[in-house]
């Protein structure tokens, strides 16, 4: 592999320079993974919904759904807005979480409290992996000069930050203080 690109060659050949043709490739795949990633929350969540006891849990998530709701309206419309056919791209980094997720609510399966911990835990990781997908997603939205859809995908950036900091984070500390309390 040529590393010029990383040494800071000055005699780079603009040839090699990643094309802005492929960058909106890449965007628009990455789109299309966001897309797959909230579906995929969705259908997972649907599934388990009637499992979750704790009422708290249950109301933050349920608030967390219409948030999630508002990415999906909002990937449609950039969508719209590139005219471009809304489509899924499977998002193997989202199935593996989900995967961990399966695994630890069978380990947790007559465990409600620990099964409720795991949720928390898992939903705080595929909110990481949001932020860090629709933040990348503004990055490229801004270098393809598409600002309007920048800021659409800072949005669902910022909502869940704040989901992660005024709700998750609290109601983690909650479910494991009676943990924290014993050591």
């Amino acid at each position: 592999m040529d590393n010029s690109l990383h040494t800071g060659d000055a005699s780079l050949d603009p040839s090699d320079v990643p094309s802005r043709k492929g960058l909106e490739v890449f965007f628009v795949e990455s789109l299309q993974e966001l897309y797959f990633a909230e579906n995929a929350i969705a259908t997972e969540f649907d599934t388990i919904r009637d499992q979750i006891q704790s009422p708290h849990l249950k109301s933050i998530l349920e608030n967390h759904y219409q948030i999630h709701l508002k990415h999906k309206e909002r990937l449609e419309k950039i969508f719209a807005m590139r005219s471009i056919e809304v489509k899924t791209k499977k998002c193997d980094a989202i199935l593996a979480l989900i995967a961990e997720g399966q695994k630890h609510f069978d380990i947790f399966l007559n465990d409600i409290a620990n099964w409720e911990i795991a949720l928390i835990l898992i939903s705080q990781k595929m909110a990481h992996y949001k932020i860090a997908s629709y933040g990348a997603c503004a990055h490229l939205a801004i270098n393809l000069n598409d600002y309007r859809a920048a800021t659409l995908l800072a949005v669902d950036v910022q909502e869940e930050e704040d989901y992660i900091n005024n709700h998750l984070n609290g109601i983690t500390h909650e479910f494991l203080r009676p943990y924290s309390e014993k050591l």
